[in-house]
């Protein structure tokens, strides 16, 4: 089964193949993730822009062969909770798709994802210095809670943090159960794949 991918970031476009090795590991038997297609579409912006942005995609990986696809949001600063969010944008793509599609929501954004592992960012300690109030903001279980984005810029050595550059060397270096033990939202996505260790549950993490 193909599962199709689309993503509003670019950071994720281009990055998060690099962890598709070690998902895959825990998928069922056949099961292949898609590389990701870019929608060009605000992540907050109303739901109906966000159907027309997804058409076209929506029709390449239908073409392509895929089973089901999975819509990458950012959460950005909305104040809905992120399963009200994606329950009112998958209504509306239900009505217009002919491929079944979940929404996922990053909390709030890729960044927050890739410092869900500390580990990735220490292995680069050239690059990034992560302190012990770093440490505590994140774990356990609290990646999601944090200014990602500030905190990958606060710890940057050097030049400034590249969302596109340094998002591709951290995930590089991530592992995904350690992503998985601190962000909910990267659980999340994780179970929407049918990945092993979440397949039945992510609000805790293993």
């Amino acid at each position: 089964m193909k599962i199709a991918i689309l993503t509003e970031g670019k950071s994720e476009f281009k990055s998060l193949p690099r962890l598709y090795p070690q998902i895959k590991e825990k998928l069922p038997k056949k099961t292949q993730i898609m590389k990701p297609l870019l929608v060009n579409a605000a992540p907050d912006g109303p739901p109906g822009q966000l159907v027309a942005a997804c058409r076209g995609p929506l029709r390449i990986v239908g073409i392509d062969g895929a089973a089901r696809a999975i819509l990458l949001l950012d959460r950005e600063r909305q104040s809905a909770h992120p399963g009200e969010i994606a329950q009112t944008i998958e209504k509306e793509l239900h009505k217009n798709s002919d491929i079944p599609i979940d929404v996922a929501i990053k909390d709030r954004m890729f960044e927050n994802w890739l410092i869900g592992d500390l580990d990735a960012l220490r292995a680069q300690p050239a690059r990034f210095k992560v302190t012990p109030a770093l440490a505590r903001k994140v774990e356990p279980n609290k990646a999601d809670s944090v200014d990602a984005l500030a905190e990958l810029k606060r710890a940057a050595i050097g030049i400034q943090y590249d969302k596109i550059a340094d998002g591709d060397r951290i995930s590089g270096r991530t592992q995904v159960e350690q992503v998985a033990k601190h962000s909910r939202s990267f659980r999340h996505f994780l179970h929407l794949l049918g990945y092993e260790t979440y397949r039945n549950q992510c609000v805790y993490p293993v």
